[in-house]
């Protein structure tokens, strides 16, 4: 936790410095499990959505082969993520996260899968974060992530970040009480389309 904190002050500072928006920040819920969710083209939207509900520190997904690479596994390891095989149903993964939810905490997840790095404004959102949030019992927070590719450089306009309204999963239960996690992925994806217009 230590070390979150003392990256995510740097972060915010360096954030502050390059004028770095973060608009909406009354939308965060302060408590409770929470799935945070965002359009994904930089690296820099990482750091981005942390900072966006800190002081709530995020446990990220992050792919199994950034774990091949000493750095990244440390920061992966004792930053309080842990990673995923994509493309199967990694249990090891959903379990950590559910645990992550249980306790009330917040869990990052990008549901594009991977970097958009299409002329594309968005990709399909994949199903999978819509499911956990069903399953731990979370509200999903989107976040639009504008201008990303410019925060490590003096390039205008300056990345921002637009909180979105929290939303339940409840609204997309059928009578048998199963998520319809394709309905609620498609709602996610149009709520941040909009954000992003």
């Amino acid at each position: 936790m230590w070390l979150y904190r003392t990256i995510a002050c740097f972060f915010r500072l360096l954030s502050k410095l390059l004028g770095v928006r973060f608009n909406g920040r009354e939308q965060v819920p302060a408590e409770g499990p929470l799935v945070v969710i965002g359009n994904h083209r930089h690296w820099s939207d990482i750091v981005l959505m942390a900072l966006a509900v800190y002081p709530r520190q995020v446990h990220f997904m992050a792919k199994s082969e950034y774990a091949q690479n000493r750095l990244f596994k440390f920061l992966i390891d004792y930053l309080g993520s842990f990673t995923v095989e994509r493309g199967e149903a990694d249990m090891r993964a959903i379990k950590t996260s559910l645990g992550y939810l249980k306790k009330g905490e917040v869990v990052g997840i990008f549901p594009e899968g991977t970097r958009n790095k299409t002329a594309e404004q968005l990709l399909a959102f994949k199903p999978g974060a819509f499911v956990l949030a069903s399953r731990g019992k979370a509200r999903v927070l989107p976040l639009a992530i504008y201008d990303a590719a410019n925060y490590a450089s003096l390039r205008r306009p300056r990345p921002a970040v637009q909180i979105g309204e929290p939303f339940d999963l409840e609204g997309f239960c059928n009578e048998n009480n199963k998520i319809d996690a394709p309905a609620a992925a498609s709602f996610a994806q149009q709520t941040i389309k909009k954000m992003l217009n």
